[in-house]
């Protein structure tokens, strides 16, 4: 997360209205959610890919790692989809082989579901990382304010996604004392070293969001956390560039 916050604010489309960045990706998962074809979600992970990478300038090496992991979890999730477990021979079509008393099989049909699910999930995960690696969480308060989103939802965004950076950050800190401290020598210290970590930084967590409250009402706080936006620019170019993503995807769609 540290890594995406740090090109969110360093890329060529921060100063970019962030309605039109929003727009783009959500025109993007809107159209791999409803044209229900393989190619469509892999030519929207490379359009989205792409644009991040030469229009906003992010190492492709970071978007290739983001769209990687991803993928992997995608294709670890989709396992129950594509192949059947039983502990009996499965009926044909199916095509199995056994592993001591267990049978794994999959037939065509479950492949090809599979592989539609990735593919639009990769296409969808794309345009959300295009989203997030351009766009600061400020950023995006300030879109949802001019939507309209009640204050009290906009603070308990703002805060968790904070308390995110500082408990990780924390978590470091602790890991590296018990490391020090050989916590993590043998299984049985890093089993205890695990759960004293876990319980310390829940307290941790409930101790520092106490103190928040407190800094925040001794300020005067009144259930609205305000943040100055920036003088956002419209770019007629992503306009162009959103157009042609989504006609690429109209044909790849009509001739698959």
């Amino acid at each position: 997360m540290q890594l995406i916050d740090r090109y969110a604010y360093a890329n060529r489309l921060r100063n970019i209205d962030p309605a039109q960045k929003t727009a783009l990706a959500v025109l993007v998962i809107g159209l791999c959610l409803l044209l229900n074809r393989p190619a469509v979600g892999l030519v929207a992970t490379a359009w989205m890919g792409g644009l991040t990478v030469v229009r906003a300038g992010v190492p492709w090496a970071v978007v290739g790692r983001v769209l990687l992991a991803e993928g992997l979890f995608l294709v670890l999730a989709v396992v129950g989809v594509a192949l059947s477990f039983s502990t009996s021979p499965p009926p044909p079509p199916f095509r199995s082989f056994q592993v001591g008393a267990l049978w794994i099989g999959g037939n065509p049909a479950s492949f090809s579901l599979a592989g539609l699910l990735v593919s639009r999930a990769l296409g969808c995960a794309a345009a959300m990382n295009f989203l997030a690696l351009t766009t600061p969480l400020m950023d995006l308060v300030h879109l949802l304010r001019q939507l309209r989103m009640p204050p009290v939802l906009i603070d308990l965004i703002c805060v968790m996604y904070r308390f995110v950076f500082i408990l990780l950050e924390r978590m470091q800190r602790m890991h590296t004392a018990q490391q020090s401290r050989l916590g993590y020598a043998t299984r049985r210290a890093a089993l205890r070293s695990s759960g004293l970590l876990a319980s310390r930084l829940f307290v941790d967590a409930y101790q520092r969001s106490t103190r928040m409250q407190t800094a925040l009402e001794s300020r005067g706080y009144t259930g609205d956390l305000r943040v100055l936006p920036l003088n956002y620019r419209y770019d007629a170019r992503l306009s162009v560039l959103g157009a042609a993503v989504g006609s690429s995807l109209l044909l790849v769609w009509g001739f698959s």
